[in-house]
């Protein structure tokens, strides 16, 4: 059973539409991840931790619109402060896709 959350714990969430402008290999993490640096338009930009090794390597990343939750608060990841959490689907075996918008958007574009 999923716990229910309401519409005013919804809105509590920052999702937003960023652009990767920068991806490097994270020999430090626990798990096989990658640093990002990811640019939010008028948010300015965040870096985070990924774990995307299994579908993507750094260069096909840069320039990938993706969506992320911007208002955690920073978290050390190994040698890392994490800013924010990228959005994807994660299978069974920890193969994670990201979430993409089905058009490009504006950087910094709320989700709803």
């Amino acid at each position: 059973m999923i716990d229910p959350i309401t519409w005013a714990d919804f809105e509590k969430v920052e999702i937003r539409t960023g652009t990767v402008v920068a991806a490097e290999t994270f020999p430090q993490a626990r798990k096989p991840a990658y640093k990002l640096t990811i640019d939010f338009g008028e948010l300015g930009t965040k870096r985070t931790s990924a774990q995307l090794t299994k579908l993507y390597q750094p260069d096909e990343l840069v320039g990938k619109q993706v969506v992320a939750v911007v208002n955690f608060p920073p978290k050390q990841i190994a040698t890392f402060m994490s800013e924010c959490l990228v959005l994807g689907a994660v299978a069974d075996d920890g193969t994670v896709t990201l979430l993409q918008t089905e058009r490009p958007t504006q950087n910094g574009q709320r989700i709803a």
